[in-house]
């Protein structure tokens, strides 16, 4: 090694630089160098000692504490402005105060006087009697406290020793519960938000904070014990005690007081009326609703005992009290029962109080019932005991399935003018259970083809793609999963090129995809969703598969969840609306009573939002109306209403579960749904189910309703298209075997096509045909065409057939009904088979100029002697007036020059006996 390498070596191991050290004489380093001597002095190494450790650990953790409280105080400051800007403002408006007491009335307008009438008092839902806190036992407030709060008296609201367990466990893995005080269990029930998230848990703790600020413990606990679910139809200790005891609250013992409070923790398990059964504690019996309840009373019996609240001879006194479990007196009355309408009118109440105050479970429904809202309804009692009187008559629906389930049914009639619901039933047959099972309104089924207006022929009009008298080609628009897709109505039979108007006639699906397939389903999902406030799925997954509405089966009604029967009704009305959406509504205001006077909370009126074009919803109007047309899928039908101008769509789902009608007149938009409670094919009924119903209520609903129209903007221009093409129409489009494929129409300007004729029928696809030499059908019937001529037929038996000509790419083994009439197939006919020689020319008798003369007047028949020979007729030979009879002589010697005899014979007895000719 040199002498400078070794010097690096010596410094890559020390404190002092390694590199490039400034040297002397003799390569030494100057910093070595000693005077008067060239000798270099030995290194000492420098050790790391203790207190230079403890030196370094310290200044990084001063770093690091230095970085956490920096960042501490930023994530403080973010934490402040999220808290103050999103959870104090939520967590104020749950906590607004709102006076109770009144009850809550619906009323509705006497269309005969204008004033308006008391419809019903609301009431609530569950069973509950308020009981002050001045009636409650000390006993029920200490079991209280006891099992669910043990520091309820002393903390602010919130328990800071539970919270920070909470947190922990939230930290190392745990679920985010446990921590909860009856403040924020109080919260937590009146709000109904349950969710386990960090925000959700801070925002439960400012309410509760914020909350113990404003109430004293006693209200808290007064609230608390009222709302309290406790099993069954109950809630809160009033109802609870007179349910499960036959008592009220304040006559409960200490026995009876553990036993209530016992039932909030878990009421599908502790309550005495459950039917849910498990494997008790420390045994492997079986144990009921009542024993699990016999068990939690007991714990917390021993937690008051440890809490000092009663003593050991009074909880083994209330150990061993028998609990007997007995409902009072007219517990099991009859509950009263909403109509279907007052029922949605609740439910739409609830739902506009929610979004707009943000109030939300126990506490809306206590808003509700005792909150003295004024609730004026849209109720029409003539149109809703219709529909009612309709759906309460099994007659009218009578059919079952083949597992016993009957068939169901939902209806809603929107008045077009006001956007309000005339009428709703949301269930076949009597209503026995209130907020139950609603098809009307939540209930979500597949539409079907009802659903193609909505999702392809109105967004393709709005979007110009299509016109009424557009075509396409009802002919699969893929193979898929090895088959033509798709089928019409589970058939696959198809027509080939069809109008738009046609299409939507006869309900081809074929044609909704090609529609779709140019719209694209992307567009078709917003144009649903922004135009017609439907709801559907963008994508989810659904066990380990991915569900969306995205799709080419939109076209078709293909929906993941399905739709509901008042969102369609309320879809359809922008038809008949000129273009404007306005939704529904039951009620045009809530108003409170505030010391006598009435405070508006709510103002309901509806604003129609011009969605669509007044052309599109003029086109709709137009198509629909087929709909009850000759080929129509609701031909013949509502035959009452057609001075009204009815139309509708019906809608059947591909496995036959869901059958729709959805129709309307300018007064009215009804939707109809019919299926059964679990899915089953609808077998037995007739195909039009749906409609049948449908008429039953819209024909009375608009007797002595004066004839109307839907409204017209006018400006028009006639059309003459192609039936095959959807293009202008030349006089070739007339000359179709089938007959003139010339059809008119009107149209408004924008949609006018100017410079577009039909390149189907062309000069180039003319062929001449023979129209004596039909061809036949398998059935021996005349098919309508014809073969092409031969070079025999006459001039006058020839015609000009211009035959469509056209690509069509085949899919699977599926063929269109037009497939014969292609130019290509026409140009492979055979000639025709009746005149297959050359004709022999027959001389015309009357014509002057004709060699033979005029016919004997004497035999103008022509008959022949069948007993005379025969001679072949020689057409230059003139008839012998000296034998009228026209009988010939034979044939003449063909070394004769001139044939011809100008003169009679000299013995006419030579030649052959006359004989009568055919003429």
């Amino acid at each position: 090694m040199s002498e400078h390498n070794e010097y690096n070596s010596i410094y890559e191991n020390s404190d002092y630089p390694s590199r490039r050290q400034p040297t002397g004489r003799e390569g030494q380093p100057a910093s070595h160098r000693q005077s008067g001597s060239g000798r270099r002095p030995r290194k000492k190494k420098r050790g790391i000692t203790v207190g230079r450790v403890i030196g370094i650990f310290f200044k990084v953790l001063g770093t690091l504490i230095l970085i956490g409280l920096c960042t501490g105080a930023l994530l403080a400051c973010f934490a402040t402005v999220y808290i103050n800007e999103v959870i104090v403002p939520k967590a104020k408006l749950y906590l607004d105060d709102f006076p109770l007491g009144e009850n809550s009335i619906m009323y509705y307008q006497d269309k005969n006087t204008g004033q308006y009438v008391e419809m019903t008092t609301l009431f609530s839902t569950k069973s509950s009697i308020w009981v002050d806190y001045e009636d409650m036992p000390e006993d029920l407030i200490n079991a209280t406290v006891s099992i669910e709060d043990k520091r309820f008296w002393t903390h602010p609201g919130v328990d800071w020793r539970g919270t920070a367990k909470a947190v922990f466990r939230m930290f190392t893995g745990g679920q985010i519960s446990g921590g909860s005080t009856i403040t924020q269990q109080l919260i937590k029930n009146m709000t109904q938000e349950d969710e386990t998230t960090v925000k959700r848990k801070i925002t439960e703790i400012i309410r509760a904070l914020w909350f113990t600020q404003n109430n004293t413990k006693e209200d808290t606990l007064e609230r608390y014990l009222n709302i309290i679910p406790l099993g069954g139809k109950y809630e809160g200790v009033g109802a609870a005690a007179l349910g499960y005891f036959g008592k009220p609250v304040s006559e409960l013992t200490l026995a009876e007081c553990a036993s209530l409070i016992s039932i909030t923790n878990n009421p599908s398990k502790y309550g005495p009326y459950s039917f849910a059964r498990s494997k008790g504690v420390n045994t492997e019996e079986i144990w009921d609703a009542r024993q699990w309840n016999k068990y939690r009373q007991e714990v917390v019996l021993s937690e008051m005992l440890k809490n000092g609240y009663i003593t050991q001879e009074e909880h083994d006194e209330a150990v061993a009290q028998e609990l007997n479990f007995v409902r009072a007196e007219g517990q099991e009355a009859p509950t009263q029962i909403y109509t279907w309408y007052e029922e949605t009118v609740y439910s739409d109440v609830r739902d506009a109080l929610q979004e707009q105050y943000g109030w939300a479970g126990q506490r809306l429904d206590e808003i509700m019932s005792k909150g003295g809202l004024r609730i004026y309804t849209c109720y029409d009692p003539a149109a809703q005991s219709i529909a009612e009187e309709i759906y309460t008559n099994r007659e009218n629906l009578n059919y079952t399935s083949k597992d016993g389930q009957q068939l169901q049914s939902a209806i809603c009639v929107i008045d077009n003018q006001t956007g309000n619901v005339a009428a709703i039933v949301g269930r076949f047959g009597e209503k026995t259970v209130n907020l139950g099972s609603n098809y009307a309104n939540s209930g979500h089924r597949q539409p079907g083809s009802s659903f193609k207006p909505l999702a392809v022929y109105s967004p393709a009009l709005e979007m110009g793609k299509i016109t009424p008298y557009s075509v396409f080609d009802d002919y699969p628009y893929q193979v898929l999963n090895g088959k033509a897709w798709p089928l019409n109505g589970g058939y696959a039979s198809y027509y080939g090129h069809v109008t738009v108007r046609h299409a939507l006639k006869e309900s081809l699906n074929t044609v909704a995809v090609r529609i779709m397939a140019e719209i694209t389903p992307e567009e078709s999902f917003k144009f649903i969703r922004d135009k017609y406030h439907i709801e559907l799925e963008p994508g989810r997954m659904v066990n380990g598969e991915m569900k969306t509405d995205i799709t080419l089966s939109l076209s078709m009604g293909g929906l993941t969840d399905g739709v509901n029967v008042r969102e369609m009704a309320e879809a359809y009305s922008t038809f008949p609306n000129g273009g404007f959406y306005q939704g529904s509504r039951t009620f045009t205001k809530v108003t409170q009573l505030v010391n006598g006077e009435e405070v508006t909370l709510i103002d309901n009126t509806l604003t129609p939002d011009p969605v669509i074009k007044a052309t599109t919803a003029w086109y709709m109007n137009d198509m629909l109306q087929g709909v009850f047309d000759s080929g129509g899928t609701a031909a013949g039908r509502a035959k009452g209403l057609r001075r009204v101008h009815v139309a509708g769509k019906t809608g059947t789902t591909n496995n036959d579960y869901d059958r729709w009608f959805v129709g309307y007149t300018p007064y009215y938009t009804a939707a109809v749904w019919t299926g059964y409670e679990q899915g089953t094919p609808i077998t037995g009924a007739p195909f039009n189910v749906a409609l049948d119903l449908w008429e039953k209520v819209m024909i009375p609903l608009h007797e002595n309703l004066p004839d109307k129209d839907y409204a017209d903007p006018g400006g028009r221009r006639s059309i003459t298209y192609c039936m095959d093409s959807g293009m202008l129409a030349t006089p070739y489009c007339a000359m179709d075997p089938r007959g003139s494929r010339a059809a008119s129409g009107s149209i408004f300007p924008e949609d006018y096509p100017t410079d577009v004729s039909c390149t189907y029928h062309t000069a180039e696809s003319v062929i001449k045909v023979c129209v004596d030499s039909p061809i036949f059908k398998e059935d021996g019937s005349e098919s309508g065409a014809y073969h092409k001529a031969g070079p025999y037929c006459p001039e006058e038996s020839l015609k000009e057939i211009c035959y469509p000509d056209y690509e069509r790419e085949q899919i699977g083994s599926a063929a269109a009904k037009d497939a014969g009439w292609r130019f290509g197939a026409a140009a492979d006919l055979a000639e025709c088979d009746v005149h297959t020689e050359e004709p022999v020319q027959e001389p015309d008798p009357n014509d002057p100029e004709n060699p033979v003369g005029p016919l004997d007047p004497s035999n103008p028949g022509g008959v022949t002697d069948p007993n005379a020979p025969y001679y072949p007729f020689d057409p230059i030979k003139p008839i012998d007036p000296v034998n009228p009879g026209g009988a010939l002589k034979p044939p003449v010697d063909p070394g004769v020059t001139n044939p011809v005899d100008p003169e009679p014979p000299d013995n006419p007895d030579a030649l052959p006996p006359s004989q009568d000719m055919a003429g």
